[in-house]
C-alpha cells in the first residue's frame, strides 16, 4: 500500500530520512550553477535527483508497516 507521501525526519539542514520507506534524501549545491538539487538513495540502494526538474520519488513502505 503506497501512501504517497514521506514523512521526513530531519538529521540536519541538509539531510532527511522518510520514516515510512527509508529513503534519505540529501540536499546538495549544483556544481554548474547557482542552485540546489536533491539526490535520493531509494531503500533498494538505487540513487535518483531532481537535478533536471524530477519529482520525488514515491513513498512504498515496507510490507509488514503500518501506512
Amino acid at each position: 500500500m503506497s501512501t504517497g507521501r514521506h514523512r521526513w525526519e530531519h538529521r540536519d539542514a541538509y539531510n532527511a530520512h522518510c520514516v515510512h520507506c527509508g529513503t534519505w534524501a540529501q540536499k546538495r549545491p549544483s556544481p554548474y550553477g547557482r542552485h540546489w538539487f536533491t539526490e535520493w538513495r531509494l531503500p533498494d540502494g538505487s540513487y535518483c535527483d531532481n537535478y533536471h526538474g524530477e519529482r520525488t520519488p514515491p513513498c512504498e513502505p515496507t510490507i509488514g508497516e503500518p501506512a
